[in-house]
């Protein structure tokens, strides 16, 4: 009887862990496998590309949870291509599962999304500095992009209080940071003496680095960095706002 009634247990067990799927190890491990995949297809690995296939495995990746096939995913319902339609509520439903999980890149995205009401996002300022304040405290190419909007925030008062001492500390650091808009516009500041003392040598430099796009104390131009590692979609710049409206 004994034995009866722990063959029965062993047996309940063994199927409740089938019911239960595979372990989070393995379950990354074909995550990430699936995301190898949307990378092949895509052309990335110099084979064919098949976008349809590409993009299969990429939103099965994403509903793994694997983070960077989620980014991508996101950037591929906000561009589309020949095969995927542009799908702004797609494109925030993935940047906000990768946001709250800590991808800088979908975070700083998450902030324009709220800004401007895009893919069903109510508009809320508010809520857009917030992802904004994440995104710029990140070590990531998006932050100067989200210490520039935060700046333009507490310049314009939008979603928080008016603070011109508070945006050119957000415009500085992202000048600082390579941001060309920042850069121009910091350069401006200092040339009309808009928040900071006039400075006309200070307005040459800032003014020259927009245009060449670099670092202050960088020679060199900067790479146009990838959101998320492998550039398998087009994606925005990191350095400036979408130039396009979104549909709600």
């Amino acid at each position: 009887m004994r034995m009866r009634l722990a063959l029965l247990a062993a047996c309940t067990a063994l199927a409740c862990a089938a019911q239960a799927g595979p372990a989070p190890a393995a379950q990354a491990k074909d995550a990430q496998a699936l995301y190898a995949q949307a990378r092949h297809y895509a052309g990335l690995t110099g084979q064919v590309v098949d976008l349809a296939r590409a993009h299969a495995h990429l939103r099965q990746a994403a509903e793994l949870g694997h983070l960077p096939a989620q980014v991508d995913l996101a950037y591929l319902y906000m561009d589309g291509n020949a095969q995927v339609p542009k799908d702004p509520a797609a494109a925030f439903h993935w940047f906000h599962q990768a946001a709250i999980r800590g991808a800088a890149p979908a975070q700083c995205m998450l902030g324009d999304f709220y800004l401007n009401g895009w893919g069903g996002a109510r508009k809320d300022a508010a809520e857009a500095v917030r992802w904004y304040r994440r995104g710029a405290a990140a070590s990531d190419p998006c932050a100067s992009r989200a210490q520039y909007a935060l700046y333009r925030a507490h310049a314009e008062g939008a979603g928080v209080r008016r603070d011109m001492r508070a945006a050119l500390d957000w415009l500085q650091q992202a000048a600082e940071a390579g941001n060309p808009r920042a850069q121009r516009a910091l350069g401006r500041a200092y040339d009309r003496g808009e928040g900071v003392a006039r400075d006309p040598a200070l307005a040459r430099v800032w003014l020259r680095k927009s245009r060449e796009g670099v670092a202050p104390h960088d020679d060199h131009e900067h790479d146009m960095p990838s959101f998320a590692g492998p550039l398998l979609f087009k994606k925005l710049a990191p350095f400036s706002p979408p130039a396009r409206e979104l549909s709600p």
